[in-house]
């Protein structure tokens, strides 16, 4: 299963050094607390949701200027 390219808004970014422990296969690198477009005016505790990058789950980000 695949989630289409979706754009968000990255509302914090994390780096774990060492790598996190979250018990997971791959300990994750880094995070980043993303928020949909449309979700931007919640509270930011609320709206999005966190991303860890560097585990053994494929995420791709690509930084946009839009």
């Amino acid at each position: 299963m695949s989630i289409p390219p979706t754009r968000l808004y990255v509302g914090h970014y994390e780096e774990y050094h060492p790598p996190r422990n979250l018990g997971w296969a791959s300990a994750p690198t880094a995070g980043l607390y993303a928020v949909p477009p449309e979700r931007i005016d919640v509270d930011m505790e609320y709206a999005g949701y966190m991303l860890y990058l560097g585990g053994s789950d494929p995420i791709r980000v690509e930084p946009t200027r839009d």
